[in-house]
């Protein structure tokens, strides 16, 4: 028996082909992965017995093919001849390049081996038909092709041809191990880096046709901007939810592999490695129900399932089967990024969008420290498109090494594989329901354990409203209304109505930027700043508020450490007052220690507020307190739905586990030692811009003498592929080797903003003034 094509379909086929596309491939579709050849130019014994002898296959043949099992849809190309040892390649390569309409999006690949003509392969790309090359292992000079390595069938000379024509590089790679080979993984990473406009495109989602391989390879990949994987001949849905989990939808490309795909059969998973079946070559020895049909359309059921399981969106869909594709053949909306050159620009699609949205969105965004203007108004890209690990994508699909660390929400790293798997398995389970979520005790037990002074918690689901019910706690608790505050604290109405001026027709404007609009002036006189380290100012607050003091809501430090006693001070006073000490460890707590920053510093406060770090990114806040305060407020009507949600709880039982386990707190705090010296060492190489190093280690801020400095050094670290602003913040994902190549972009991007003329700062204020 012999392998034969598919050129009609059978019942089983048609019902299975509408499973696989209605609702699902797009009208137009561009097939990244597919060939075009003439059976003449097989070498003698080699042509397939499935192809009729000196008969071209050419677009004709193609498109009858893609209207058979892809009917109603236009599909355009990228072409290449059918690899296979001794082949004619430049009798093929000129018949298929006889095949492209250049009217249409359709391109080719040169079909080349170590040994042809590297001139005459540059001519071919220089005409406009060919867009990069596909060497494959067959023209490898080795004993046994499927154990050949990736240099010996893709020479160095393809892929410096590839980068100097901005070209594309199809490889099917080898070895056992595939993408899991570490020969593989160095060879790749170094060739990308090495060639950055050499587009890298891995057949067969980087021949993962064991789904196991994409599952543990493809992280490999991420790091690499011109890597994107191709769908082509893989009939496994975990390896096409693997690439798209891992690499993000826009790094994936459909492919038919025609004319793999008109064969009956299915590739499985077995053990380490992979089997073909196909019932022309015999399978009496299988078990088998059913009946098989062709791999093109048992691809797109699987790579169907994985879209389903994902969530991937109508664009998504757009992006897989067509516009990803598009990006790479036109070339013109991949900006080159490389050390050479790193004067790449944006298509500006976040800046547009942002003006978009301020027409819509109150404030363009919910959270102040995401508005443009207190970045980069020019270029400051505003949406992502995926975050993972220490990187960030815009919608233009350029990668960024992120050190905002989500203003101070992200520890861990972006997307977290633990705390995403006990997100997922939450929301699979019901995230919502009428009962609790019995992870809610089972986060009590974690955080009691963590603070022995404490015997309550309560939940919420952001750090400024969990503030608001440890103020409203003290309060009922006290049954006093004064509070008397050190730091930063939120939006609520306790925190802004220390702005409230005497003056009726002009409001105060203790903290510049935040006006108190909308606060009642009734609340004048209720909350009392007080400066850090100053303990005349904390008498000077408790004075005004003469005897009314509920609490005092402080953090427990931001810019300074604690001096001669003073929190402790500040502790027994409140506590002489009969006031309830809040401390405030929002932005200190998982980073500054764990669980946060008292047991370093040797104190124990009445309750302690935690947001951001706790769950990695998903909404969560907790109110950890004393037996006596918490139960004093209890008859305070305090609820909210979404305070019982299962998701934010899910994610913190998960983030505190892995902090505890890994020890995240001390890598954090002393990577962040060496950026905090480093940066001190760069900054004094620049001493014209008179930047201020400060903050805490794993969170410094950087303070210019002329604020008109801050968006133009945030404008060329974007262009060197770093997203930072003035406050940045070290995760577990940092390492030296990211910290040292960010420090040494800073230094290039100060050589520049030091020798410009700068105006002063213009337009919105840039941020506010801490209290501390």
């Amino acid at each position: 028996m012999s392998l034969t094509l598919t050129t009609s379909l059978t019942a089983t086929d048609e019902k299975l082909l509408h499973r696989a596309i209605d609702g699902f491939v797009p009208k137009k579709v561009f097939d990244a992965h597919t060939h075009l050849f003439h059976s003449r130019h097989f070498a003698e014994g080699k042509r397939p017995v499935f192809l009729d002898e000196d008969r071209g296959y050419g677009m004709a043949d193609f498109q009858a093919a893609m209207q058979l099992w892809m009917p109603g849809r236009e599909v355009e190309g990228l072409f290449f001849g059918y690899p296979s040892a001794g082949n004619n390649r430049v009798g093929e390569n000129a018949w298929l390049q006889s095949q492209i309409d250049m009217s249409t999006n359709s391109r080719a690949l040169v079909l080349a081996a170590p040994t042809d003509d590297s001139a005459e392969v540059r001519r071919l790309m220089s005409t406009g038909v060919f867009v990069g090359i596909k060497p494959y292992r067959l023209y490898a000079d080795v004993p046994d092709t499927k154990e050949a390595e990736i240099e010996s069938f893709a020479p160095e000379w393809m892929w410096e041809a590839c980068h100097d024509h901005n070209g594309i590089m199809m490889l099917h790679i080898m070895l056992a191990d595939g993408i899991t080979d570490p020969r593989n993984i160095e060879a790749i990473s170094r060739l990308c880096r090495k060639y950055p406009r050499c587009q890298l495109i891995l057949a067969h989602i980087a021949r993962s046709f064991n789904y196991r391989h994409a599952r543990e390879g493809l992280h490999h990949l991420i790091d690499l901007d011109n890597v994107v994987v191709d769908t082509s001949a893989v009939t496994q849905a975990g390896a096409f939810r693997a690439a798209i989990e891992i690499l993000g939808p826009k790094r994936v490309l459909w492919g038919s592999d025609y004319m793999v795909s008109e064969l009956r059969g299915s590739c499985i998973t077995q053990g380490d490695g992979f089997t073909w079946i196909h019932p022309d070559l015999g399978t009496d020895k299988l078990t088998i129900f059913g009946q098989y049909t062709t791999v093109g359309i048992e691809s797109l059921l699987c790579l169907r399932e994985a879209c389903e399981d994902t969530g991937m969106t109508q664009g998504d869909l757009d992006d897989i089967f067509r516009e990803n594709a598009l990006r790479l053949v036109r070339r013109t909306s991949f900006p080159t990024r490389s050390s050479e050159d790193p004067s790449w620009k944006t298509r500006a699609t976040g800046p547009a969008l942002w003006e978009e949205a301020k027409t819509k969105i109150s404030c363009g965004t919910g959270l102040l420290s995401k508005r443009a203007h207190l970045f980069d108004p020019q270029t400051w890209p505003s949406y992502f498109s995926r975050a993972k690990g220490s990187s960030i994508w815009d919608l233009d699909g350029n990668r960024y090494t992120d050190f905002t660390g989500g203003v101070g929400a992200i520890l861990l790293g972006h997307a977290d594989d633990e705390v995403n798997a006990a997100v997922k398995r939450r929301v699979n389970l019901g995230s919502y329901a009428t009962l609790a979520s019995p992870d809610e005790v089972k986060l009590a037990d974690e955080l009691l354990d963590l603070h022995p002074w404490a015997g309550k918690v309560r939940y919420a689901r952001g750090g400024g409203e969990a503030l608001g019910l440890a103020v409203r706690i003290a309060r009922a608790a006290t049954g006093k209304s004064g509070i008397a505050f050190c730091g930063y604290h939120g939006w609520s109405d306790w925190y802004l109505a220390a702005n409230l001026g005497d003056d009726a027709a002009l409001d105060g404007h203790l903290l510049p930027g935040l006006q108190p609009l909308g606060v009642p002036r009734e609340l004048a006189g209720t909350a009392v700043p007080f400066r850090y380290n100053d303990p005349a100012s904390f008498q000077a607050a408790l004075q005004k508020l003469d005897g009314k003091l509920a609490a005092v809501v402080m953090e427990p430090m931001r810019s300074e450490f604690p001096r001669d006693g003073f929190l402790q001070n500040v502790i027994d006073a409140c506590h002489a007052a009969g006031a309830v000490f809040v401390l405030d460890e929002v932005t200190s707590g998982w980073r500054f220690g764990f669980p946060g920053a008292a047991p370093m510093l040797g104190i124990e406060p009445d309750l302690a507020v935690y947001a951001k770090a706790m769950s990695n990114g998903y909404p969560a806040g907790a109110i950890v307190g004393k037996n006596d305060v918490m139960d004093a407020s209890n008859n305070s009507f305090i609820s909210s739905s979404y305070w019982t949600d299962g998701v934010g709880t899910a994610a913190s039982l998960a983030c505190i586990g892995k902090m505890k386990r890994e020890g995240v707190q001390k890598h954090v705090w002393s990577l962040g030692e060496r950026l905090q010296a480093g940066l001190r060492e760069v900054a004094s190489r620049h001493p014209a811009l008179g930047l201020k190093v400060g903050g805490m280690p794993c969170a410094p801020s950087l303070v210019f003498t002329n604020p008109a400095a801050k968006p133009l050094m945030i404008r060329h670290m974007l262009q060197r592929g770093y997203l930072m602003s003035s406050q940045l913040y070290v995760t577990w994902c940092h390492d030296d080797e990211k910290v040292a190549s960010m420090l040494a972009a800073l230094d290039e991007s100060l050589a520049i903003v030091a020798q410009t003329p700068l105006e002063p700062a213009q337009g919105p204020q840039q941020g506010f003034a801490r209290l501390v």
